[in-house]
């Protein structure tokens, strides 16, 4: 896996995946810091999506928001990284979203792994009937 970013005059920063597919980057566009913390929950809401589906449940809707914390002083990590999960579904119980989130954040997020050294990540969820 490989990654590019480019800057032009005129044009910014433009961060280039290897299947071709584009992002900006820049002052009024995505922050890195800010793609760190959707790495984080887009990998986290793979990994629950995939686990609810094949624990058979009918899940309508994931909504993951991660809310970040800085450190004061350079460099300026992630310090926290709250994750709160909405999960809409009709039969998804309390325990289903525990074994869920706790498979993603203890195994399966490359991500949380990458940043959990550093980074205190904290989590907490809410189900709603659909």
């Amino acid at each position: 896996m490989s990654v590019k970013v480019t800057w032009k005059v005129n044009e910014g920063y433009i961060g280039y995946d290897s299947k071709g597919n584009t992002i900006e980057l820049g002052k009024d566009k995505f922050s890195p810091m800010e793609l760190l913390l959707i790495s984080l929950a887009g990998c986290t809401a793979i990994d629950v999506v995939e686990i609810l589906t094949k624990m058979r449940k009918k899940i309508k809707e994931v909504n993951v928001y991660v809310e970040g914390e800085r450190n004061e002083e350079y460099p300026r990590y992630w310090k926290k990284a709250k994750i709160k999960y909405e999960i809409l579904g009709e039969d998804v119980i309390n325990a289903d979203a525990e074994k869920a989130i706790k498979l993603s954040m203890d195994i399966y997020c490359s991500v949380a792994a990458t940043i959990s050294g550093k980074t205190e990540i904290s989590y907490s969820y809410e189900i709603k009937k659909v």
